[in-house]
């Protein structure tokens, strides 16, 4: 292991050299670059368990790359390494497939969406640690309607916001997801699903509110293939040097809570 001490710092790579930083350390590692290159991985015979799994790694990512945008408008509400947990749980459904060939195994989630649903998007404090009360939630696959009744409010009986929290809404989102399919010895192009999203209005974290219900409806047409994610979040706001309101960053949680 290489250190580089000059003035001249980098990270990345240039040709066979990569250059990185380890969590505790300041200095930049050198470290060569080894292993088969890839057109040796692309063409030769012994390389070929290593071209499956890349392949279905993939699709299982592709379908990761579904859901997060399926969750887009309470995504950053999530921790930031949330997309790991959802690509094992991709991996777990890709599985299931026992029809495909290794290498060209599809990723079902319509026909697997209790894998998906109750997902949390936070470890250290989920959704469920700050409303602790159960939503009462109605779908229509259908129509692609979904609403979410949040409960009267009671600060410390049924809300536990951070310390520091004046203001607070909820954002329901209603996303498609479409199932990673191989044609032939390929992954087809799939169009990103359609998103939709409401929010509720903001209170004060110290008022007592009644129930509130959000509804979103999709517009486009839901083929057998799609599966409809419905993720709720709760955002934090503070109040500028101005008086508007200004999203608290790095607060607030968000889950799936249910796939339909």
């Amino acid at each position: 292991m290489a250190m580089l001490n000059s003035p001249f710092e980098f990270t990345g790579r240039i040709g066979k050299i990569s250059a990185y930083k380890r969590k505790g350390s300041d200095k930049v590692i050198l470290r060569m670059g080894t292993g088969p290159t890839k057109e040796q991985i692309k063409a030769e015979p012994k390389f070929a368990r290593l071209r499956e799994n890349n392949s279905e790694f993939k699709a299982s990512t592709l379908l990761t790359a579904g859901i997060r945008r399926a969750i887009f408008p309470v995504k950053h509400l999530g921790d930031s390494n949330f997309t790991g947990a959802i690509t094992k749980r991709a991996r777990k459904i890709q599985m299931m497939d026992t029809v495909g060939y290794r290498g060209e195994r599809n990723v079902i989630l319509s026909q697997n969406k209790t894998l998906l649903k109750g997902f949390n998007l936070n470890l250290k404090d989920p959704f469920d640690s700050i409303l602790s009360h159960p939503l009462a939630i109605t779908t229509n696959r259908e129509l692609g309607t979904a609403s979410v009744t949040i409960p009267a409010i009671i600060p410390d009986i049924n809300l536990y916001l951070p310390p520091g929290t004046v203001f607070y809404h909820f954002i329901v989102s209603l996303g498609v997801v479409r199932d990673i399919v191989f044609t032939g010895n390929d992954l087809p192009y799939t169009e990103p699903g359609e998103v939709v999203s409401a929010a509720s209005a903001w209170q004060h974290a110290r008022a007592t509110v009644e129930a509130t219900e959000v509804e979103v409806q999709l517009s486009g047409d839901i083929t057998d293939a799609d599966s409809l994610v419905l993720a709720i979040g709760v955002e934090m706001g503070l109040p500028d040097r101005f008086g508007e309101l200004e999203i608290s960053r790095w607060s607030g949680a968000a889950k799936i809570v249910d796939v339909f």
